[in-house]
């Protein structure tokens, strides 16, 4: 009796064993199967890839936001967001100088080969001076931001033999720097702040003596009985 029990016993946990041994057994999957849980891995290792770039770009655009402002706000202290615009405009009266035949003038010493466009919106002047070419451009309008649509900005760009050595977009009204393009530094930067310096402080003493020169002829008009 005690023999049958044991044998009834063993018989059901080998039978419990093997049935589970097969219920744990991988089932081979189908074709379907297959293709539709390859396509859940590309998918799990594409969001993984696009999660890690996404962290990369956002390092990258802090990077790029930060050389930015260094070159902002070297811009500003080299007072080339002020320099840059006034010798552009100064190098605009050469132009209508040199083309107005019923006045003589004499160009500033040391340049030639002025060239450019007297435009309210896209400016450019263009000369030589001390075997080097340069060439300042102006594009001025409104804004791109929405929020700002009424804030005229400016992109000022300068070129030295050809080369664009600044690009930065300016507040038209008080010539903050809003953001800087492109900017090689280098020994044009002290070039440039002395030709203007220079020719801005000969515009100022052409005005002076032209001032002059019209209230001394208002005077002679005035005579006193």
């Amino acid at each position: 009796m005690a023999q049958s029990l044991l044998l009834i016993a063993g018989t059901a946990l080998a039978t419990w064993f093997i049935m589970r041994s097969v219920r744990f057994v991988p089932r081979a999957l189908n074709r379907e199967e297959r293709e539709i849980r390859s396509a859940k891995d590309i998918g799990n290792q594409l969001d993984g890839a696009r999660d890690r770039a996404s962290l990369v770009e956002v390092e990258r655009n802090k990077l790029a936001l930060a050389k930015a402002v260094k070159a902002a706000l070297w811009v500003t202290e080299a007072r080339l967001n002020f320099a840059v615009p006034e010798l552009l405009k100064i190098a605009q009266m050469w132009i209508g100088q040199s083309t107005d035949r019923s006045k003589k003038w004499k160009a500033p010493k040391g340049v030639t080969e002025i060239e450019g466009l007297d435009d309210e919106q896209a400016p450019w002047a263009a000369w030589n001076f001390n075997d080097h070419h340069w060439r300042i451009e102006g594009q001025w309008g409104p804004s791109g931001i929405p929020e700002d649509m009424e804030v005229a900005v400016g992109a000022c760009k300068v070129f030295l033999d050809r080369h664009v050595v600044l690009d930065m977009t300016l507040s038209r009204k008080d010539r903050q720097v809003m953001w800087i393009d492109a900017l090689t530094v280098g020994p044009w930067v002290s070039d440039l702040l002395a030709f203007a310096g220079a020719q801005t402080s000969d515009a100022k003493a052409h005005t002076s003596a032209r001032s002059a020169r019209e209230n001394q002829e208002r005077a002679d008009k005035i005579h006193w009985s």
